[in-house]
């Protein structure tokens, strides 16, 4: 007897609901590998499969003890990649509801869009990118697919097999969610084109969250406050009336706001150029260039005015400028270490630097994306790192004092 279709009948009924503009369920031989039937009943729809694996992969679980700008020996209570990525799903999925677009995509796009995070955030991204300046570069969001690619594994009927097999929708939006390069390494991923709405909505939630967030966690660890010598409040009082309201030391109703005023834009722009496709939403393009639908409005000056302050005064701050700088020379000291003396590293992580050392130019099969060289091997050890496995590795390499065994 054959057994129900329950995942055909989730997402037939979904599409039912959702708006003629939303991703309803993912296009054919949107998987890479072709996948064979579940002995069991699926009752999933793609993409809360997609979820479920990024979310059960030791990738995620590592984004608990990654930088978000304070590190992890800093304090309990700062954002860390994991909280993070949760607070950007929380936020894309209230936009993803109010539009009424595909919440599980959304979701799977959000939950995995920063795996391909470095230990000690940004600054050590911008020191792997230094050091594969010659290797096509090193960006975060085209790390995070290779991540799902092929760097992750996953349990089948068929044993351990590299790579989370996601659908191509949820891959095209973790790649696009941020600004950074996109073109030339992923073509299978549209590179040119805008991405579906949910993409969209993922990357600006992004923006969101960690605009305020960061701000919030700066406001905790008392980077500003009304002591001479550090950010008067006023300018705080100043930044939360271009919001339209008062400033209460909170980050919650400027979230709130935003929120709002993007839901009615985007909807605005959806409905003045009577955008009832995903066809129409990759084809939307703005005499300016603009191809994005989701969008801030009334807000946007505000926003932008709001990052710039963030940027200002946490991300420059002289506290978390110690903190980048301790990170990338230590980073680089275990960069170079392996890269000199490749035998120190761990057995599977040296078998595979060997064969990319013979090789130069391999590619896994069916998929775009970097050559797998030896610095491309040694950083993605390096990127996989949590902050407290990387402190670990530098006083196991040059402190004389620290046993090898345990």
């Amino acid at each position: 007897m054959d057994l129900p279709r329950y995942k055909e009948e989730i997402e037939k009924v979904q599409g039912m609901f959702l708006a003629p503009f939303a991703t309803k369920k993912p296009e054919r031989s949107s998987r890479l590998n072709e996948e064979c039937p579940d002995t069991n009943v699926e009752t999933r729809s793609a993409f809360q499969r997609d979820r479920d694996r990024i979310i059960h992969s030791k990738a995620f679980r590592r984004l608990m003890y990654k930088t978000q700008v304070f590190v992890n020996h800093e304090g309990d209570h700062y954002r860390t990649r994991m909280t993070h990525s949760v607070e950007v799903s929380q936020i894309a999925r209230g936009i993803a509801r109010s539009l009424a677009v595909n919440e599980d995509l959304v979701e799977a796009i959000a939950l995995g869009h920063d795996l391909g995070h470095t230990p000690f955030g940004h600054a050590v991204e911008e020191l792997l990118a230094k050091k594969l300046s010659n290797e096509d570069g090193f960006f975060h969001n085209e790390q995070s697919v290779r991540v799902v690619d092929i760097l992750e594994d996953r349990h089948t009927a068929n044993g351990i097999v590299s790579g989370l097999n996601l659908t191509k929708e949820v891959r095209e939006g973790i790649l696009k969610h941020t600004s950074d390069r996109t073109e030339g390494i992923y073509p299978s991923l549209l590179p040119d084109s805008p991405s579906s709405i949910e993409g969209q909505i993922v990357a600006i939630a992004d923006t969101i969250a960690y605009i305020c967030h960061d701000l919030d966690d700066g406001i905790n660890a008392g980077l500003i406050s009304r002591s001479d010598g550090m950010i008067k409040e006023q300018e705080l009082e100043v930044l939360w009336a271009q919001f339209d309201i008062k400033y209460d030391g909170s980050v919650r109703t400027i979230i709130n706001h935003l929120v709002t005023d993007l839901v009615e834009t985007s909807l605005s722009i959806i409905i003045d150029n009577n955008i009832d496709s995903l066809e129409k939403v990759r084809g939307y393009v703005e005499q300016d260039g603009t191809k994005n639908i989701i969008r801030l409005g009334r807000y946007h000056k505000a926003f932008k005015a709001l990052k710039s302050f963030v940027v200002n005064h946490i991300y420059k701050n002289s506290v978390t400028y110690i903190m980048d700088v301790k990170a990338q020379t230590f980073i680089e000291k275990i960069y170079d270490t392996y890269t000199n003396k490749p035998e120190q590293l761990p057995r599977q992580i040296y078998e595979k630097f060997i064969t990319a050392s013979n090789s130069n130019t391999l590619h896994p099969n069916g998929y775009d994306g970097y050559a797998t060289t030896p610095a491309r091997v040694l950083c993605d050890y390096i990127a996989l790192m949590t902050d407290r496995y990387a402190l670990e590795t530098y006083d196991k390499l040059f402190n004389p004092h620290t046993k090898i065994l345990h």
